[in-house]
């Protein structure tokens, strides 16, 4: 089976960062072509690293977000040629082998299917690991063709998260998750709110933002909401109890990437989660 993954990125920085290329090494043992779709320049090491594990590099603009990236790519090559196809982005860390999740998808009935779901405000598929298999590629191809990938987030997240899966859906192609949301059809996201399910159920990756800190300011207030833990190494011990054969250092990852909150950012949104869960008890 001839497989193609599409993997795009977006950092400031020169390089490769070292996230990035233990996924990318990862991706290209299961699938045959691998494309590493980034915005800023490659070194030397960067370049080296592509070309000795046979990884494809196209330098890109970061317009229309990441299915802006796989929307430029996918106008450019015949996705005749694959049986499968998977869009990954660079949010998350990958810290265990794929095996589990892409044996699932194979040894399913799904035409389309991922990580995570979310049902709010209509069912589809989180788009940070996405899996189609030829049967809907004419589809995805004319949802691709059809609209153009806006740089407004929350369109983007329309058109393409929620637009794609739905369409898909519309065109009875159908789809599932590796990871169970536990029956949690709530207002938050599901990634966030089950996180640690998922960990606890095999999930192979995590989120950069919750290792890194890196969360938007409106995020944290709807975080402290959800009563969320930003402790990182909770979910370091987390996923180590889970007995993973671990692909990835992190020590070396917390090493080489820097903390987004300082002490007193930290301070402040627990303060702020906890006067929360106090007014929610007085008010019961």
């Amino acid at each position: 089976m001839k497989s193609l993954c599409l993997y795009a990125s977006y950092i400031n920085e020169i390089g490769l960062p070292y996230y990035s290329s233990v996924y990318l090494k990862e991706l290209k043992k299961k699938f045959t072509e691998v494309v590493f779709l980034h915005s800023n320049k490659l070194d030397l090491e960067a370049i080296s690293f592509c070309e000795t594990n046979s990884i494809k590099t196209k330098l890109l603009s970061n317009d229309g977000f990441d299915f802006g990236q796989w929307q430029k790519v996918l106008k450019e090559i015949d996705l005749n040629e694959f049986n499968q196809l998977c869009l990954v982005n660079d949010s998350c860390v990958l810290f265990a082998p794929l095996d589990n999740v892409l044996n699932w998808f194979n040894n399913s009935t799904f035409d389309f299917g991922g990580l995570t779901e979310s049902l709010v405000p209509k069912k589809h598929i989180q788009s940070y690991f996405l899996l189609f298999n030829k049967t809907t590629f004419i589809d995805l191809v004319e949802i691709f063709n059809t609209n153009n990938a806006s740089n407004n987030i929350h369109q983007v997240i329309a058109d393409f998260e929620i637009g794609l899966s739905q369409y898909l859906i519309s065109k009875k192609h159908t789809c599932g998750s590796f990871l169970s949301n536990d029956g949690y059809v709530g207002e938050f996201s599901p990634y966030y709110q089950c996180v640690n399910s998922h960990i606890k159920q095999g999930s192979p990756m995590i989120k950069k933002k919750i290792l890194f800190s890196s969360y938007r300011k409106d995020e944290l207030f709807t975080l402290s909401r959800m009563n969320f833990n930003i402790d990182i190494n909770y979910y370091i011990n987390l996923i180590n109890e889970q007995k993973h054969s671990l692909i990835i250092s992190f020590d070396k990852l917390l090493t080489l990437e820097t903390n987004k909150m300082n002490v007193f950012q930290k301070i402040k949104f627990r303060i702020i989660r906890l006067a929360i869960q106090l007014f929610r008890k007085i008010k019961k």
